[in-house]
């Protein structure tokens, strides 16, 4: 990878790919591969299905790189091309992930302190919000994803699913709504 190669914008770097540039595509894949990579996971809950994800997300971009308009947000793509296989992978095994134990959360409200006690808390909160994400029909758990999680606007969630503005929204209420029934169930807090 050349200096030139990082100071390349992502649009010259597709051009050069549609020109059969390898190489371009090859640092493309470098630059993203965490990002696909991150947002598979949280998808898929499963490392060795986020990274088939990822390769089959990479190979369809390389597969139709001549169709590609290169002024497009390559991260939009990406998102989009990962979202759709994993809606298709989801479809095709007709499977649901559920959590196998749950544990208690930390008794307490978190305050806005910088302590390393209340990072961690809210780190941990972070991550059961996360998992308990995992138990949302697909639909829910691909806008709330996106949204909540990869904090995307709604404008561009309504461009990597297709689903209508309000679509999103409502499936993003559902989302929140469910998320927030299971904390109470957890915590037996209500907010």
């Amino acid at each position: 990878m050349t200096c030139k190669d990082q100071q390349r914008t992502d649009i010259e770097l597709l051009q050069a790919c549609q020109s059969h540039d390898q190489h371009a595509f090859r640092y493309l894949v470098e630059r993203y591969q965490p990002i696909a990579f991150r947002f598979a996971f949280r998808l898929s809950c499963e490392s060795t299905e986020a990274e088939d994800l990822c390769q089959k997300a990479f190979l369809r971009i390389w597969n139709y790189r001549l169709k590609l308009k290169p002024e497009a947000r390559f991260s939009t793509l990406l998102y989009t091309i990962v979202s759709r296989l994993w809606i298709d992978e989801n479809r095709s095994k007709r499977k649901r992930l559920f959590l196998k134990d749950l544990e208690t959360l930390t008794d307490g409200i978190i305050s806005d302190g910088p302590s390393i006690e209340t990072i961690s808390v809210n780190r941990d909160l972070a991550d059961r919000i996360e998992r308990l994400s995992h138990k949302l029909p697909p639909k829910q758990r691909l806008v709330f994803t996106l949204r909540d999680l990869e904090d995307l606007s709604i404008a561009e969630v309504v461009q990597v699913t297709g689903i209508s503005t309000g679509g999103v929204k409502t499936n993003l209420s559902l989302a929140r709504k469910k998320l927030r029934q299971q904390m109470q169930a957890i915590t037996g807090i209500k907010s």
